[in-house]
């Protein structure tokens, strides 16, 4: 993906395009997943607590 891409995918994240969100998910889905880990066990809570937190405030970014 280039940087002209990605800008382009989240500019329409932020905007409120679903599609570009679940794209935006799927890309950073193995940082999520890292992050998703609690005693070396994956939380499929905690996963889907930073999915969420992520779709809720992804429209307070600015974009320049």
């Amino acid at each position: 993906m280039t940087e002209q891409d990605f800008y382009h995918l989240l500019q329409g994240a932020v905007a409120g395009s679903h599609r570009h969100l679940e794209l935006l998910l799927e890309l950073y889905m193995p940082l999520i997943n890292k992050y998703s880990y609690i005693d070396n066990v994956l939380d499929e809570d905690l996963r889907q607590y930073i999915m969420m937190h992520i779709a809720l405030n992804i429209s307070k970014f600015t974009i320049e």
